[in-house]
């Protein structure tokens, strides 16, 4: 515990070395120092650890059929397969470099013909799928909808097979391969080029719908979590399979890029060594916390009555994991594999994704049934930015990266919520912010930091899949850069304190110029909103700063990501 006295004297010296305005440092006051009453100091070296693919920073947009969620059939014009201006100019505004489309669980069990018009044979408009689940969802926002809004926005497409009809079909999966072969010569295909069999139909339909240019997707991924399936299904007929669809997609178009499920590991290892550079991915899926039933500590279980919403925050904000630096990473095993058999990885879903099992609700009206300390919106946008540190952690390996899900009503993890009856305007939530915000601000190099005096908190209890942890840093650091600017990606978990940290980058060969900016992720706890306050819960603000030289300090709200950007000369 500081004394008075040492608070005061660690003032004056933060004072002193500060290049900020008084008002700015007072923000950091007391500012929260080690135990050796130290300020905090992060130093960034020039080497190089590994490469920042932009792609990492993309966005999954599904179209799940059950638990409430419709995905973008809720940001519709009624009436219209057109997403709503409101929902288009948000995620124009979040620079998505690639998009997965449609699915998710229920992609194995769609036809996907059901998503497109005027199919040869089928009587009307598109049908209503029946999803995994037993639910239904309708096709309004179908593949051309989907891919003309990538073209207009810029966005790479990476488009999901079903895979599971083939793995099943009793007779081989020939025929469920050239089906999926009939969807990359509908995207792909010239209208007048030669293709296998009965396949030029589906580019000329394409031409009949309004798009007689092909789309030129680039990704396709075979399956999705078919390893739910991998235990009834020996390795030789699951190869069998995979190269089946590999030969009929590539005989449309050898140029695309093929990605497959990366779980277990072991089948992963053994398809890389039979299948090799046919296949360019493999996908990796990353939620937490999942479902929190009950809450656990030293094997005893907890009443959340006796917790505080802080309790609550440094659990939730304490994700993936974190190693002996208290910095976020994920378990190792599958990106050393990747690693030591040369394969490159794409996290096709991920996200901070948790409920209270007995608090579970939607935004259609489903009551709560039980009030909690916390459960807050903002929280999971601040353990999301704790995943996404990880995954630019293994960017050697991992080159692609869907945040779960883009935009919907129901499950409180979109980066775009969009009211299906159309009473409130679209509007962002935190988890999808904070992917805004680094895919707007980072480098493509990211360097080596070292850090002095960063205090850790315990963290002792288990809820989900979140489990207790002994050392995790208030202030998680990373740095990337481009030619011209250094970013410095850092997150203060702290409650309550803001941070006042001392940057130094005199090993960079190129100085900073005069003034630096902060983009600041910050926002509420309570998710609705009270009298006058937006809709959203969080918001990026910026504020330029005075940079004097190779060293300056900058002040980090309590509660924030905040990317420190610094022009180099």
């Amino acid at each position: 515990m500081e004394t008075l006295a040492m608070q005061k004297t660690n003032n004056v010296q933060l004072f002193l070395t500060s290049v900020f305005a008084a008002a700015f440092i007072v923000a950091c006051i007391p500012a929260l120092v080690s135990d050796l009453h130290k300020p905090i100091g992060v130093k960034v070296h020039g080497d190089v650890l590994n490469r920042i693919d932009p792609r990492i920073f993309g966005q999954f947009m599904e179209r799940p059929s059950w638990a409430g969620e419709i995905g973008p059939e809720a940001a519709l014009i009624p009436g219209t397969n057109t997403l709503r201006p409101d929902a288009r100019d948000l995620i124009r505004n979040m620079k998505i470099p690639i998009v997965r489309f449609p699915g998710g669980t229920d992609v194995d069990h769609v036809n996907w013909l059901d998503m497109i018009d005027n199919v040869p044979g089928r009587p009307g408009g598109r049908p209503v799928t029946i999803g995994h689940s037993g639910n239904p969802v309708t096709n309004n926002f179908g593949y051309d909808e989907f891919l003309r809004l990538c073209e207009e926005l810029g966005m790479a497409p990476l488009l999901v097979i079903n895979f599971r009809d083939g793995l099943i079909a009793a007779g081989g999966p020939e025929q469920a391969a050239g089906h999926a072969a009939k969807l990359v010569a509908y995207c792909n295909a010239e209208t007048a080029a030669e293709l296998p069999e009965d396949l030029g139909v589906w580019p000329r339909l394409r031409a009949e719908n309004g798009h007689p240019k092909p789309y030129g997707v680039k990704y396709f991924q075979i399956g999705n979590e078919t390893w739910v399936l991998h235990r009834k299904i020996r390795d030789d007929r699951y190869i069998a399979a995979l190269e089946a669809y590999i030969e009929a997609i590539h005989a449309v178009d050898p140029s695309v890029h093929i990605i497959v499920d990366g779980k277990p590991d072991d089948r992963a290892g053994r398809v890389h060594k039979r299948l090799g550079d046919r296949i360019s991915y493999f996908a990796i899926h990353h939620y937490q916390p999942t479902q929190m039933n009950e809450i656990r500590r030293d094997d005893r279980r907890m009443d959340i009555e006796n917790l505080t919403a802080e309790d609550i925050w440094y659990n939730w904000v304490s994700v993936p994991r974190t190693d002996s630096e208290g910095q976020s990473v994920f378990p190792k095993g599958k990106y050393i594999q990747a690693r030591k058999m040369g394969y490159k990885v794409a996290v096709t879903e991920w996200n901070w994704n948790g409920w209270w099992a007995w608090n579970w609700h939607t935004r259609s009206g489903e009551p709560i049934r039980q009030r909690t300390p916390l459960d807050s919106l903002f929280a999971k946008g601040i353990g999301a930015a704790g995943i996404l540190h990880a995954i630019m952690r293994q960017g050697d390996v991992v080159e692609i990266a869907t945040q779960s899900m883009l935009i919907g009503d129901g499950w409180d993890i979109h980066a775009i919520y969009a009211d299906r009856q159309g009473r409130t305007a679209a509007y962002m939530l935190p988890t999808g912010q904070v992917t805004m915000l680094y895919s707007k601000h980072h480098g493509r190099k990211r360097l080596g930091v070292e850090a002095f005096n960063i205090p850790y908190y315990d963290q002792p209890y288990r809820m989900g899949n979140n489990h207790p942890v002994s050392r995790v840093a208030y202030l998680d650091v990373l740095s990337t850069r481009n030619e011209k600017t250094l970013y410095l990606h850092t997150i203060n978990r702290h409650f309550s304190q803001a941070l006042s940290v001392q940057f130094d980058i005199s090993a960079l060969e190129k100085q900073p110029e005069t003034n630096g900016m902060l983009h600041i992720l910050e926002g509420r706890l309570n998710n609705e909103p009270a009298a006058g306050e937006p809709l959203a819960p969080g918001r990026i603000r910026e504020k330029a700063f005075p940079i004097s030289g190779s060293q300056f300090q900058v002040c980090l709200p309590a509660r924030t990501v905040t990317v420190v950007e610094v022009p180099l000369q």
